[in-house]
């Protein structure tokens, strides 16, 4: 098995296969067979507030079709879901190719909650463990599982059409917002489907619980680049007991590059190297920056600046927060500058270098030129403009070891 970027979707189409060959086609199950269900009484007082498995769904399903069932034909039914059920129970999925709720991993991936960002750090946390390998019935899946791979996969559609916006003459500017929103305003409305379906109660059903040890179920390697594999083993997922990599000076960064020199096999000229580094420490040591360009993170300005997330508008935004905190006027040495500061301020060259273009634009008798040039601006900045703020959320949930 190759692990590949669609693996979210790939698993939605394998997750609604087995689950329509379970219904439709039951296969011979290998698991012992029970007697007759047909007197069993409907379960009560089961109200765990859970989503429902698969198999509680098709339990409550069948149990519904049920009572339309004949009482000489009950055995046969009974015997067809069960055969059905073991099917389904026997199927092995591995649950960490599919997308997780962020709440499961909590702390700052909860915090984003970006279906690329979650996937990124469990997957990164689960080849390092060797969870990825480990599988589990498609029975124990829930129904929020199916909206979690559905709001994977509005989010993968989200760039195309942001993209297609974005490439309206005049107004696409905007338009990318306005697409935007409706997909944030989709993924919300997801969200509160789970927590709706999240409070219910158990669904009555005329069968019994599986009894399913998921320790049992094999483990089956999933085959994963070398490059991938290495990067996962020096990354930890940020539990609050280390220091996420966004939040890294610049000094340890430069030290932390100074010691991997020291320590690899690589022909490099180390003296030279660690005199280099020497340097850079001094320079980032006795060069300093104004407090204002050293911004604060869009979701501590405000909701709009966190949704709208446009370096410019951060900056402004950041210079009234130091204004008012009375700061606008002191200065950071670049040492003490974290990654994500550094992040933030090439993120604010590049928008504000987009803003322009855009606005030339709309300049009389300039349309020859921007128009080329906003063209060729707008596939140059693809791999920022959809890959930057999933890179961000990354560095901000994980450690280097």
């Amino acid at each position: 098995m190759r692990f590949t970027r669609l693996t979210p979707l790939a698993g939605a189409v394998v997750l609604t296969s087995a689950l329509g060959a379970g219904l439709l086609a039951p296969s011979v199950a290998s698991a012992d067979e029970v007697d007759t269900l047909a007197a069993t009484p409907v379960a009560g007082e089961l109200c765990d507030n859970h989503a429902p498995t698969f198999d509680e769904v098709v339990s409550a399903t069948a149990s519904a079709i049920r009572t339309l069932i004949p009482a000489a034909q009950l055995a046969a039914y009974d015997q067809q879901v069960e055969q059905t059920r073991q099917a389904m129970a026997q199927l092995p999925v591995h649950r960490d190719l599919l997308p997780v709720n962020p709440a499961t991993l909590g702390g700052r991936v909860d915090e984003i909650d970006d279906p690329f960002v979650t996937q990124i750090v469990a997957d990164l946390d689960a080849i390092r463990t060797g969870r990825l390998d480990h599988t589990t019935p498609l029975s124990t899946l829930s129904v929020n599982d199916v909206v979690e791979i559905f709001i994977m996969a509005t989010r993968i559609v989200k760039i195309p059409a942001q993209f297609l916006a974005g490439s309206v003459p005049t107004f696409g500017f905007v338009l990318s917002f306005v697409v935007g929103g409706i997909f944030s305003g989709i993924k919300w409305l997801a969200r509160k489907v789970q927590d709706a379906i999240s409070g219910t109660c158990a669904l009555p059903s005329a069968y019994p619980k599986l009894d399913l040890n998921t320790d049992d179920f094999p483990v089956q390697h999933v085959a994963v680049p070398a490059e991938l594999d290495a990067l996962a083993h020096q990354l930890n997922r940020a539990d609050g007991q280390c220091t996420p990599v966004a939040d890294l000076k610049l000094s340890t960064v430069v030290d932390r590059a100074r010691a991997f020199v020291a320590a690899t096999d690589l022909p490099l000229d180390k003296n030279q190297a660690t005199v280099t580094a020497d340097q850079v420490q001094a320079f980032l040591a006795n060069n300093r920056i104004s407090d204002a360009a050293v911004m604060q993170r869009p979701d501590q300005l405000g909701s709009v600046i966190d949704f709208l997330n446009y370096g410019p508008l951060t900056f402004l935004a950041n210079l009234g927060f130091e204004i008012g905190n009375g700061t606008v006027t002191g200065t950071t040495a670049l040492a003490d500058v974290t990654v994500e500061n550094a992040y933030d301020l090439a993120a604010l060259t590049l928008d504000t270098i987009k803003l322009l273009t855009s606005a030339a634009a709309l300049i009389p008798g300039t349309a020859a030129i921007t128009g080329p040039l906003g063209s060729a601006e707008t596939y140059a900045y693809l791999p920022y403009s959809y890959g930057s703020g999933p890179l961000l959320g990354v560095m901000q949930s994980m450690c280097a070891v």
